[in-house]
């Protein structure tokens, strides 16, 4: 079974920055922690060492040069007449016009050195620029579709984080309510994209530190992916995908027990998702605890998992076994999940023609051609020949 890293990272697609200068005339509503009753992980382990790495603070500092040219912009007496949170998003849409869009995780000021990094790197350096003039900024998750693709056992998920920057509050007066503008730096503006939760800042500066685990992990000692999982933790020490990150790293190194605990805590603590369970299994599978690794068969056809590449995947395992009624419902929560993917399809395309029910099976394999990439058509096509010559 091949395990999943959750790697937290955030996806690189056709990179652009847009600036969207529509007013709001509904006031931003600020993100409220609410009081959590979920009792804290058990994480921390003395095996490994700590290793210093940057602190949350250091993500914004720029150099004084960096500084001195955002601060001469943004004060500049011809540029007054724009509101200050417009004023700093002109000042990036300028800048970057020749960013290179890459995929690493960079602070702000490795940013605006190497002009370069992805849309978590976009939204450190907006977060840099709002500090020094003291602006508001918040952050949302965005799902821009197809939300999934898998080309050569690749995935890539295009959902990102776009910051939201405030103008400052007006000073109240009697009977008067203003509202405040938005300036929305976005990577992949799209009328098409789905907006997502809100996040705070410490759950954003978390996804940093995942992102840096994730870019280490294959370090031997694991002393410094440890120590990025410990920053993002001390941030935010109920997000799952850290957690689950975390109970990897584990694994690999042989802490079995502790990783069990953790995933253990992420299932009885509601998040049901494929991404664990598919994680969880593989430690089972390694320590050969049948009897749980069995109890997780029920727990998958409950998880909430929007990505359907984990549903077709464990469709294939089914029908590999030969339990083809199961393997049709992963694979139609595969199609449920993504509509716009062949794989699905195919899968069920497959799952019909093992239950003689080859009409579906031929239902199936059309829409499957219909939405196969150019590069594997002649593929989908071949059996959906193959097919209708059973059929006739």
């Amino acid at each position: 079974m091949k395990e999943i890293k959750s790697m937290a990272r955030l996806a690189i697609g056709v990179a652009v920055i847009a600036i969207l200068s529509a007013c709001q005339n509904l006031p931003v509503t600020k993100v409220v922690e609410s009081e959590s009753v979920i009792a804290e992980p058990e994480w921390e382990n003395s095996t490994f060492k700590y290793t210093p790495v940057e602190k949350p603070s250091s993500l914004f500092s720029l150099s004084l040069e960096q500084q001195q040219k955002f601060l001469s912009y943004y004060y500049a007496p011809e540029n007054q007449d724009i509101a200050p949170n417009f004023r700093l998003a002109d000042y990036l849409n300028k800048l970057l016009e020749h960013f290179d869009y890459a995929g690493d995780t960079l602070t702000a000021s490795e940013a605006l050195s190497k002009q370069s990094g992805n849309c978590l790197t976009l939204a450190v350096l907006t977060t840099a620029l709002a500090k020094l003039v003291s602006l508001e900024v918040y952050y949302q998750q965005i799902h821009t579709p197809p939300l999934y693709r898998r080309v050569n056992g690749v995935l890539t998920t295009s959902t990102h984080v776009r910051s939201i920057v405030l103008e400052p509050q007006h000073e109240k007066q009697d009977g008067v309510i203003f509202f405040r503008s938005r300036a929305v730096i976005d990577y992949f503006p799209s009328a098409s994209n789905a907006l997502g939760e809100y996040i705070g800042e410490e759950a954003f500066i978390s996804m940093y530190y995942q992102n840096m685990a994730a870019n280490v992990m294959g370090n031997k000692s694991g002393d410094l992916a440890y120590s990025y999982l410990s920053e993002a933790m001390n941030l935010d020490n109920k997000n799952p995908e850290t957690i689950n990150t975390l109970a990897v790293l584990y694994r690999k190194h042989g802490l079995h027990e502790q990783a069990r605990n953790l995933y253990e805590f992420v299932i009885d603590n509601e998040n049901k998702s494929v991404h664990t369970l598919t994680n969880y299994a593989v430690l089972l599978d390694s320590v050969g605890d049948k009897k749980a690794l069995s109890r997780l068969g029920e727990l998958y056809l409950r998880a909430d998992d929007s990505n359907p590449y984990r549903w077709y995947d464990l469709g294939n395992v089914a029908l590999k076994k030969g339990d083809y009624e199961r393997a049709t419902v992963f694979y139609r929560r595969a199609v449920e999940e993504g509509p716009y993917l062949a794989e699905g399809y195919l899968g069920l395309s497959k799952a019909y023609y093992f239950r003689d029910n080859i009409e579906r099976a031929l239902v199936m394999m059309k829409k499957a051609v219909s939405l196969s990439y150019q590069s594997n058509r002649g593929l989908y096509a071949a059996k959906l020949e193959a097919l209708q010559r059973i059929n006739e």
